[in-house]
C-alpha cells in the first residue's frame, strides 16, 4: 500500500485551493482517509431495538424504536436525540444517512428515537377539520412527547439535551405546530413536504403572529420538499411569512428538489437537513486562514459541549489543515490538529493518523512523544494488516538511538 502522506503531499504541491482557503478534492480524501479496518464478516447487523411504551396521555401503548450510535456501549459520551415521526416507516433511510454523515464528521453521533404511527390524522393534526372526524388530537400527542417519552428517553439513555424533531407530510405539519406550540421542547426541526394546506392553510396564517411574539426564537429549522409535491405551494407561502418576520436568531433553510415527489423527497430532505442543522460544527474559514491552536481548540470544545464529546470535524478538514500548517512550519499547530484527528477517529484504527502525528511531533522537537506515537502506529499496523511495519520499526529504532 502506498503511503497516504505521499498522496497528500502530491496534492499539496498541486496547490488545489480556493481564494478563501485550503481545499482538497473530497473524493480523494474519502478514499485515502476513511479506509476502515473494523468490518467483521459474518456478524449480524441490527439498526434498532423496539419496545412498547404505555402512554397515559394517549391511553394506549405505542411502539418505540431506538437506534444507538456506534460505540455507545463502550463510551461515556452523551448524545443528541433525533425524534423521528412515522418512525418505523422512515427508520432505515434515516439511520443510513445518519451513519454516513456521522462517519465523515458532518454531524455528531446521535440517538434516533422513532415513534410508530397508529392514526396519523388523529395524532398529527393540531385542529379539527370538517370531514375528518378523528382529527385535532395533536395536543395530546405533543403532551405524550413532552411529558412522557422525552423524560423516559433522557432517563434511560445518555442524552445531552439537544433534540431534533423530524416529520413528513402531516407529521411535518405537526413538527411545525410543535415549534410554535412548545418552542422550548426541541432545539431544531426538520419539516418535510408539510401538509400546510390544513384547515385552509391555517399554519400559514399563524406563523407570522407567532414569530412577532418570539423575538429571541433561536432555533434551527429546515424545510424540504420535492418540486413535484403538491404541498410545495402552501410551504412556499409559509416560508414567505418567515422571510418577512423571522427573528434575527432564527436559522432556517428552504429547499426544493427537482424530479422528486411527495414520497421520494424525504430521503434527500433528511440528508441535507441533517447537514444544515449541524452546519455550525464546521470549522470557520477564519480559523483555518488565521490559525492558532487556541482558536482551533475553542471551536472543538464548543461543538463537543453542544453536541456531545463524540462530535468532531471531518478528516477532510483536519488532515489538509494540519498538512498546510506543516508547510507553514507551524509544527506546534500541526501537532494540535493531528492529535485531535487521531483522538476523534481513534475507533477507525487507522495507523496513518498516528504516523502523521508522530511526524509533526518530530518536527516540533518532541522526540520522546513522537516515539510513543510511532509505537502506537506500529501496534495498530500489526493488528490491522495495514503494512509499513519495516518503516515503522526503523523510525522507532532511530528515535530510540537519539534518546
Amino acid at each position: 500500500m502506498d503511503r497516504s502522506s505521499d498522496w497528500l503531499e502530491w496534492f499539496l504541491q498541486k496547490k488545489i485551493r480556493t481564494n478563501k482557503g485550503y481545499m482538497v478534492y473530497k473524493v480523494v480524501l474519502i478514499l485515502i482517509l476513511l479506509f476502515q479496518f473494523n468490518v467483521h464478516a459474518g456478524s449480524d447487523v441490527s439498526i434498532a431495538k423496539s419496545f412498547e411504551f404505555k402512554s397515559k396521555s394517549l391511553s394506549e401503548n405505542r411502539t418505540i424504536v431506538v437506534s444507538l450510535p456506534d460505540g455507545y456501549e463502550s463510551s461515556n459520551a452523551r448524545y443528541p436525540v433525533l425524534y423521528l415521526l412515522d418512525g418505523v416507516q422512515n427508520l432505515k433511510h434515516v439511520v443510513g444517512s445518519v451513519d454516513v454523515l456521522t462517519r465523515v464528521g458532518s454531524i455528531p453521533p446521535m440517538i434516533i428515537v422513532g415513534i410508530k404511527s397508529k392514526n396519523r390524522m388523529k395524532d398529527f393534526t393540531p385542529t379539527k377539520m370538517d370531514g375528518i372526524e378523528e382529527s385535532g388530537e395533536g395536543k395530546a400527542f405533543l403532551n405524550f412527547l413532552g411529558d412522557e417519552l422525552i423524560p423516559y428517553i433522557d432517563n434511560k439513555y445518555r442524552t445531552n439535551k439537544f433534540r431534533v424533531l423530524e416529520g413528513h407530510s402531516v407529521a411535518g405539519l405537526f413538527t411545525a405546530y410543535t415549534s410554535m406550540e412548545s418552542p422550548d421542547l426541541f432545539d431544531a426541526y426538520i419539516v418535510m413536504g408539510p401538509a400546510f394546506w390544513w384547515n385552509k392553510e391555517e399554519p400559514v396564517r399563524e406563523v407570522k403572529s407567532f414569530l412577532s411574539t418570539k423575538p429571541k426564537f433561536n432555533k434551527r429549522i429546515y424545510f424540504g420538499v420535492g418540486k413535484e409535491d403538491g404541498n410545495r405551494h402552501s410551504l412556499k407561502r409559509f416560508v414567505e411569512e418567515i422571510k418577512a418576520a423571522a427573528p434575527s436568531q432564527l436559522v432556517w433553510k428552504h429547499e426544493e428538489f427537482e424530479d422528486e415527489g411527495h414520497m421520494s423527497a424525504p430521503l434527500l430532505n433528511n440528508y441535507f437537513a441533517l447537514k444544515f442543522i449541524f452546519s455550525d460544527m464546521e470549522l470557520p474559514q477564519e480559523v483555518r486562514d488565521n490559525f492558532t491552536s487556541k482558536k482551533f481548540l475553542e471551536h472543538e470544545f464548543g461543538i463537543m459541549k453542544k453536541y456531545g464529546s463524540a462530535a468532531r470535524q471531518p478528516q477532510e478538514i483536519y488532515v489538509p489543515l494540519a498538512m498546510e500548517l506543516m508547510k507553514r512550519k507551524d509544527y506546534a499547530g500541526a501537532v494540535t490538529v493531528f492529535r485531535r484527528n487521531a483522538d476523534a477517529y481513534e475507533m477507525n484504527k487507522y495507523p496513518q493518523n498516528y504516523v502523521w502525528l508522530a511526524e509533526a511531533l518530530e518536527k516540533n522537537k518532541e522526540p520522546e512523544e513522537a516515539l510513543k506515537v510511532y509505537k502506537q502506529a506500529y501496534k495498530l499496523s500489526k493488528e490491522t494488516g495495514y503494512g509499513e511495519l519495516e518503516r515503522l520499526t526503523k523510525k522507532v529504532a532511530e528515535l530510540k538511538a537519539q534518546l
